[in-house]
């Protein structure tokens, strides 16, 4: 006798998960998991798959990197400087409290996995500096200021896909400020954009 009930059809893909599935083949490649033709015959099912299963059992046999292996970052200074830079792998969260100093996180070398990173600022009289390559977004609604000030300087449209800093918290009489990298003296003298 046969099922009376009917099967649903299965899930359509959208681009974002095709995205997904080409990052997470271009990671494995990366790591050694697939050589180049077996990535690019991968990439090719990808672009050609019509449904969430496809693309599953096209990346099904590959590990995916453990994103909780990444520990949160926790910077904290009472009247001395510290600064986040270079390459390093962007936690899901990030804590930052300054005294009287001053914090600066700068994201432009950063490897960041994450579609969302949540940045805890605390800045009494000190002040915390978020810098972001192009294309990121920063999120500061959540951030409150009693005589200090919260200023976003990342005021262009974000890409798809690009992590966004949502950052809440609070400022005495300090400043929290999000911006993007500045030029070096010669690129500004000779107009160069940054």
């Amino acid at each position: 006798m046969s099922d009376p009930t009917p099967s649903l059809p299965a899930r359509r893909a959208a681009d974002a998960d095709r995205e997904a599935a080409t990052r997470q083949l271009r990671d494995a490649a990366a790591n050694g998991q697939l050589d180049l033709t077996e990535l690019e015959e991968r990439l090719g099912a990808v672009y050609s798959a019509k449904t969430l299963a496809e693309l599953e059992m096209i990346t099904a046999d590959l590990s995916v990197a453990d994103l909780a292996e990444i520990p949160p970052l926790n910077l904290k200074t009472r009247s001395g400087s510290l600064r986040k830079n270079g390459y390093w792998r962007v936690p899901a969260h990030i804590t930052a409290e300054c005294t009287s100093g001053s914090i600066k996180v700068d994201f432009t070398e950063a490897e960041c996995v994450h579609r969302e990173v949540t940045v805890e600022v605390m800045a009494r009289s000190g002040s915390v500096v978020l810098i972001v390559p192009k294309g990121w977004a920063v999120d500061l609604a959540q951030a409150t200021a009693t005589s200090g000030s919260v200023v976003n300087k990342v005021r262009g449209r974000p890409e798809p896909d690009a992590p966004i800093l949502c950052v809440s918290g609070q400022v005495l009489s300090g400043t929290i400020s999000a911006r993007y990298p500045r030029r070096n003296f010669w690129a500004w003298l000779l107009g160069q954009p940054a």
